[in-house]
Formats: C-alpha cells, sequence, structure tokens
C-alpha cells in the first residue's frame, strides 16, 4: 500500500481523548473536534461566530502575503455572508422562539427574505445585507461555481470589507443580546466594531 492509500485509509477521528488533551485553545496538539468533544456551543449565532472567525483568520493570512488575495476571495464571501445568516436566523430564532421558516420553493439561503423577518434591523444593516444578498442571492455560486457571481461587478479594500463585516456584526449581535441572548464572549472582543462604527465602509 503506497503512502497516500495509507493516508486514505486511515479514519478522520480518533477517540485517542488522551491525544487530544490540551491546557488552552492555544496549545497543542492542533485538532478539529466533531460537535460533543469540545464545550463549544453550537447554538445558531455561536456558529455564525466560527464561520466568522474563519473569514478573519484567512484575511489575516491574506495582510501577511501569506496567500494571495484571488485564491481565497469566494471563501472569504461565503464564510462573512453565512455567519451574517446564521446571526440574522438567530435574532429571529430568540425574538419569535422558533426556528427560521423559509417559504415554500425556496433554499432558506436567501438574505432578502430573511432580513424582512427579522426585528429591528436598522436602514444601514438591512442596505448592507441586500449587498451580501445581491452577491449570491441563493448562496449557491460561492459554494458551487458555475459561472461568474450574478451580483454587480466590483472590487473593495480587504480591510475595509472587514470592517464593514465587523461592524453589520455588532449590529446583529448586540441586536441578539437585547432579544435575551447570551452576553458577547469577550474572546470575539477584538472583533466587534465600536458603537459609532462607519457602516458605509463597502464600496458603492
Amino acid at each position: 500500500m503506497t503512502i497516500d492509500q495509507e493516508i486514505l485509509a486511515r479514519p478522520l477521528f480518533s477517540e485517542d481523548w488522551e491525544r487530544a488533551q490540551r491546557p488552552d485553545g492555544w496549545s497543542f496538539p492542533k485538532g478539529i473536534a466533531r460537535d460533543g468533544m469540545i464545550g463549544l456551543s453550537m447554538d445558531t449565532r455561536s456558529l455564525g461566530d466560527q464561520y466568522f472567525e474563519a473569514a478573519e483568520a484567512i484575511i489575516s493570512l491574506v495582510m501577511k502575503n501569506d496567500v494571495p488575495d484571488y485564491t481565497v476571495s469566494n471563501p472569504i464571501l461565503y464564510l462573512y455572508r453565512h455567519a451574517i445568516e446564521l446571526f440574522l436566523k438567530a435574532a429571529i430564532e430568540k425574538q419569535s422562539g422558533k426556528p427560521y421558516r423559509w417559504p415554500k420553493g425556496k433554499t432558506g439561503h436567501e438574505l432578502d427574505l430573511i432580513v424582512q423577518s427579522a426585528p429591528h434591523i436598522s436602514d444601514a444593516a438591512r442596505s448592507r445585507i441586500l449587498e451580501l444578498h445581491a452577491i449570491d442571492p441563493k448562496s449557491t455560486h460561492l459554494r458551487f461555481g458555475g459561472g461568474g457571481l450574478p451580483g454587480p461587478e466590483g472590487w473593495a479594500e480587504m480591510t475595509e470589507f472587514r470592517e464593514s463585516m465587523r461592524a453589520l456584526r455588532m449590529h446583529l449581535i448586540g441586536l441578539i443580546d437585547r432579544l435575551g441572548s447570551k452576553p458577547i464572549d469577550p474572546s470575539h472582543s477584538r472583533h466587534i466594531a465600536t458603537p459609532d462604527a462607519d457602516q458605509t465602509l463597502f464600496p458603492r
């Protein structure tokens, strides 16, 4: 058996709990944990935070010139878009007490429909969400390709786009908290814009 085949034959996940033990999140070994192995909440808001963190991590690599921006632009867009979608759905859950239910014949990822059900969204935040919707209305092109993105052409400076997403996240997380969610996790504070953050940074 070749090395490649040996690697493919190896199970992806192990139940070697001792090997996974470490004193904190910055220690080694690094790993990917399945749900239930770690003490992270998997509610809608927390899952949104994970996607948001992933987008931020990739941008950090781009800004350090570890990866070229053009090779990871679509994953960045998708991760931010999906995080915002999850934050919206978390707000709906907190308001109504039940998960978001999308209209028949829709995918459940249409931000223009989701934002209609989300309570207390500011006009500036709503406009930003509709910009994200226009990039990929059904959340399919960023995942599966199949030609150019359906939305308008344009270019955004990476750090300005990041700041715009941070401002939008702060608005939505603040809304979720006011609707009775848990307090904002201090570990995410470096990603949260200040209350008076400029929410018009995305080039028009």
